[in-house]
């Protein structure tokens, strides 16, 4: 029995293939509609965002924040401040900190930022003081004790 054209063009594409070490895939016939193969091209290559690592805190390793809750405020992100008692503090200023728990009543007495009252804010797990709570008639935010968080992976 003598090969049909279709077999010969067939047993042709298998050698030029074994020739040239090419997966099978790259045979002349390709299945996929341009769409599906878009589609599939689409899924490959569409990275998935990550979040930014989290912020925990170093006592306990809690969740508190954020890299991207992570603000400016009076045109910086890091500010050295220093209380009435002469302590000095270098924090960070963050949109939010779901991991801190605020405490007590907010006062504007000795506030580092003017217009702004204040609460402490500690880690609502163990307790650890990590920072201050500042709210206003505009949106308020967290300043966090920089050297009091650790830098963990995404979640």
């Amino acid at each position: 029995r003598r090969a049909t054209r279709a077999e010969r063009v067939d047993l042709a594409a298998k050698r030029h293939v074994a020739a040239f070490a090419l997966p099978p895939s790259y045979l002349l016939f390709d299945r996929d509609s341009d769409s599906k193969r878009e589609k599939k091209l689409a899924r490959k290559t569409t990275a998935v965002p990550r979040r930014a690592p989290r912020l925990l805190c170093v006592r306990c390793r809690h969740p508190i924040t954020d890299n991207d809750q992570r603000i400016d405020v009076k045109g910086a992100h890091a500010h050295t401040c220093t209380n009435p008692n002469g302590i000095t503090f270098t924090i960070g200023c963050f949109r939010d900190a779901p991991g801190c728990a605020a405490l007590g009543a907010a006062t504007t007495e000795h506030t580092w930022f003017p217009g702004y009252a204040w609460r402490i804010a500690d880690c609502a797990k163990c307790g650890v003081h990590l920072g201050w709570q500042f709210t206003s008639s505009v949106p308020g935010f967290y300043g966090l004790i920089l050297d009091r968080l650790s830098s963990g992976g995404p979640p």
